[in-house]
């Protein structure tokens, strides 16, 4: 009788698409919240104003926390008062809404890593490697890619302390 040897069963590759210049990033990241149903985790360096500070961004963020009661947004940035700037649309947002949407700001020692991305649900992920990168990866349903992710920042949440400036009372 002879054995047949099967090869280990791969997992299959994760598609993605390939997002070029900050208007398609922006619209990418409108897919994301639009994608998720309880839990947006956000990671970046300032909250540029042209991708997160935009009114349409907003609007789709406040659509997903009142639509779905268990709706919880996080957010990490590297620079609290840049972001402040940057996106007082959703800064506000998040004041209003304190109970449902968090900041938190990096350590300084872990600022290093200018990666930037956001997550719904473990399973959609729009990513960069850094703010000035023209280039992202948006995967729509990638699990795995975006568990991965997750684990990154849930670490570095924990790590991290309140953003004082993006507070409901700045203190």
């Amino acid at each position: 009788m002879s054995s047949v040897r099967r090869e280990p069963p791969f997992p299959p590759p994760m598609e993605f698409t390939t997002v070029t210049g900050s208007e398609a990033f922006a619209s990418a990241a409108l897919d994301v919240v639009s994608a998720a149903r309880h839990q947006l985790a956000l990671m970046s360096v300032d909250l540029d104003r042209r991708l997160f500070g935009t009114e349409a961004f907003t609007d789709s963020l406040r659509n997903f926390i009142l639509q779905h009661r268990r709706a919880r947004l996080r957010v990490l940035v590297h620079e609290p008062a840049d972001a402040v700037r940057n996106s007082i649309r959703l800064v506000e947002f998040g004041r209003m809404l304190s109970s449902r949407v968090e900041f938190r700001a990096v350590p300084m020692e872990r600022r290093k890593l200018r990666e930037e991305y956001f997550i719904a649900d473990e399973r959609a992920l729009l990513y960069r490697s850094s703010p000035d990168q023209l280039d992202a990866k948006y995967y729509a349903d990638a699990p795995m890619v975006a568990r991965s992710h997750l684990r990154a920042f849930e670490a570095l949440w924990h790590e991290s302390t309140v953003a004082r400036e993006m507070s409901a009372l700045g203190i």
